[in-house]
């Protein structure tokens, strides 16, 4: 597992629309399933991406969030794709953009085919709000295969890392969901992640 080529990953394109959406095969014109990396905005969904792939510049950080509403889509060599879907729930931006975000990532979710498995990011230090609770309940009636990512572990004191756990999880549908503690900062969690992603799709 530890000789995995994380590294490889690679930006393939950004699209808005479903007609503008790839299809990303390996080296025999396979089509490669997908894992979506979904969350609020500023949850560290690109900063996750960078660490996990050990690439500095694989995703693009902004330091603004809400600038984009692309879906973004990068080839793991001839493994799977990962597709960076817009945060949602970014305050400062219109109402019009907030459904717009909705509208694309729901057209991904529900039409999407390669679509195999959802990297579900939610911050240690928040509960759960009614855009979270809202995508989990969609995801447990659709039976998607989900992973839970606590992050920004490393903003917590030891102590409070699993007090925080269980109050996440006693608003979740599905106590049982595969779940994993992140920071970009010490890359606690970085080896986990990326075990429980080649387990998925039966890497060795």
């Amino acid at each position: 597992m530890l000789e995995f080529p994380w590294n490889t990953a690679s930006f393939i394109k950004s699209a808005e629309l479903p007609a503008d959406y790839t299809k990303i095969c390996d080296a025999h014109g396979k089509v490669l399933k997908e894992v979506a990396v979904v969350g609020r905005s500023n949850v560290g969904k690109s900063s996750l991406l960078n660490d996990l792939f050990a690439i500095k510049r694989l995703a693009k950080v902004s330091s603004t969030p809400g600038k984009t509403i692309l879906i973004n889509f990068f080839r793991v060599k001839d493994f799977f794709a990962v597709v960076d879907l817009p945060g949602y729930g970014y305050a400062k931006v219109s109402k019009e953009l907030q459904k717009e975000w909705g509208k694309n990532i729901q057209q991904y979710l529900e039409k999407r085919v390669e679509l195999s498995t959802i990297i579900f990011l939610l911050d240690i230090r928040r509960t759960p709000n009614e855009d979270d609770l809202l995508f989990f309940e969609w995801a447990s009636f659709h039976q998607k295969n989900l992973i839970l990512v606590l992050t920004k572990t490393d903003k917590v004191k030891s102590q409070e890392k699993k007090k925080n756990r269980d109050l996440i999880f006693s608003y979740l549908p599905d106590k049982a969901i595969p779940w994993v503690y992140y920071s970009i900062k010490t890359h606690e969690g970085q080896f986990e992640l990326r075990k429980l992603l080649l387990k998925t799709y039966g890497i060795t």
